[in-house]
């Protein structure tokens, strides 16, 4: 090798030298910077963290990993405003899962959680953000509603409305015939229950259960409370007419007495172009049983012309039909009709004037004596008609013999 070459080789070889223990005096320094305090140790990050809600609470389940220097650790909140430290208590040489309670107010929350050994080393942090209920979520919360309650002699019908979002159950608590509370569960795709046993004006409670989450550790409940009526409605199917002489008459347009007691709307009596079918008119039923009648409810035509529907009526009532055919009440005055009906034993029930309701439900005030045979009299429509039509009549007791 030529002298020169010799020379810028190990010029080379000298810079080269000088920069690598350039470097390596950097890297110590540096590293020295870090560690000026000692090493730092990590232990074991939580693997797994999940948190179960209940009220004014969550129930942390944290998975943590074979590490066996981990001892205990730390929930807090990310501004340090909530911290719980709890102990790790191993159950498994392996992974493991510790579980406890925080009592939280009711609010969304962003926590760490980390790990710690005994030396007070800790682990890189794992955030949870979680949501704790309480009161203002419990008043959010709505129970299943009835939508209807129809009671008759010997069984009531409850109608359901829609279950509220979120209701995962139902249950029903009522007095029955004894005065007994029961409970029963009502399925979410139930639309109708019908009680064998109940007590007129006796106890309804409605409970619906929510889990604010699949996971929750408690269930909240939504109540509400009413009560069953304080009376029955009369069966329709033992209702007849009794076309007492000068009774209103089936009617007219396909009509008849048995669509007025069917049980349902939609199909109306109307009269003919005859006195007797006209106001003033009279109607006679038997309703099958002897009954303390307590309420009456007409339902108007559902197609149109609820204005003639009764604006003045009365309803009278007796037990014996022997001697009771009344007078032609189109023949006179009201007042002859109402003597001669006294006379031959009917007993007013109510008179009513001024009715301006198409469809009505109309109180009878609780009478000495139950009565079987009732007689509707219709005095003048709401809108000044003499034709009459409706859809139908109801009858309404406290008892029966």
């Amino acid at each position: 090798m030529k002298k020169s070459t010799r020379i810028i080789y190990f010029a080379l070889l000298a810079i080269g030298i000088f920069f690598a223990v350039a470097s390596c005096e950097e890297t110590t320094e540096t590293y020295s910077e870090f560690t000026k305090d000692g090493e730092i140790i990590y232990v074991g990050t939580p693997d797994t963290v999940i948190v179960a809600p209940g009220y004014e609470k969550l129930q942390f389940s944290i998975v943590i990993n074979a590490d066996p220097k981990i001892s205990s650790g730390v929930l807090q909140t990310k501004d340090k405003s909530f911290v719980q430290e709890f102990d790790v208590q191993r159950q498994n040489i392996g992974q493991d899962t510790i579980l406890f309670i925080a009592n939280l107010d009711e609010g969304e929350y962003n926590f760490d959680v980390y790990l710690k050994d005994d030396s007070g080393n800790t682990s890189i942090p794992r955030e949870v953000t979680t949501v704790v209920y309480g009161s203002k979520y419990q008043n959010t919360l709505l129970s299943r509603s009835i939508s209807a309650i129809k009671v008759f002699e010997s069984e009531a019908i409850l109608s359901w409305g829609d279950v509220p979002n979120g209701s995962i159950s139902t249950s029903l608590s009522y007095e029955d015939a004894d005065g007994a509370m029961q409970t029963i569960e009502i399925p979410n795709d139930i639309n109708e229950t019908i009680l064998t046993s109940y007590n007129l004006g006796g106890q309804i409670i409605v409970e619906s259960i929510y889990a604010p989450s699949p996971n929750a550790i408690e269930v909240f409940t939504a109540s509400s409370e009413t009560v069953f009526p304080e009376q029955f409605q009369l069966n329709h199917t033992n209702i007849t007419a009794l076309r007492l002489p000068f009774d209103a008459s089936d009617g007219c347009y396909v009509s008849s007495y048995e669509r007025l007691t069917d049980g349902a709307t939609g199909e109306y009596w109307h009269s003919c172009d005859s006195a007797e079918d006209q106001y003033p008119f009279v109607m006679s039923f038997d309703i099958g049983v002897s009954a303390n009648l307590s309420g009456f409810r007409l339902d108007k035509r559902s197609a149109c012309c609820g204005g003639r529907s009764p604006g003045a009526y009365q309803i009278w009532a007796t037990n014996d039909l022997t001697g009771a055919e009344t007078a032609d009440i189109d023949a006179g005055e009201l007042s002859d009709w109402e003597a001669d009906a006294t006379a031959k034993g009917w007993v007013k029930l109510i008179d009513v004037t001024g009715n301006t309701q198409e469809t009505f439900e109309v109180e009878i005030l609780e009478n000495a004596e139950n009565y079987r045979y009732i007689r509707i009299v219709g005095i003048s429509s709401i809108n000044g008609e003499l034709n009459a039509n409706f859809d139908e009549f109801t009858f309404f007791a406290s008892g029966v013999e």
